[in-house]
């Protein structure tokens, strides 16, 4: 029992700090801290600026976090 509180403990960290590193890499990008990456921050990243038009699926000229998350870069 102790052996799987401390497995489940492991799983649930690993998970916490994927999802702290994909939102520091959103952080990065959204300089203005709005939530959204508008296609002139994303023109620090040559690979993310190729890419908004793709990533922006409602096309309101801007990422959200859901939208980022898609970014292969």
């Amino acid at each position: 029992m102790k052996t799987l509180a401390i497995a489940l403990s492991a799983t649930v960290l690993s998970f916490a700090s994927v999802g702290a590193h994909a939102n520091s890499e959103f952080d990065k990008y959204d300089v203005d801290g709005d939530g959204y990456i508008s296609l002139g921050e994303s023109k620090a990243n040559p690979n993310l600026m190729a890419q908004f038009k793709d990533l922006d699926a409602d096309q309101d000229g801007q990422l959200s976090q859901s939208e980022f998350d898609n970014f292969e870069g």
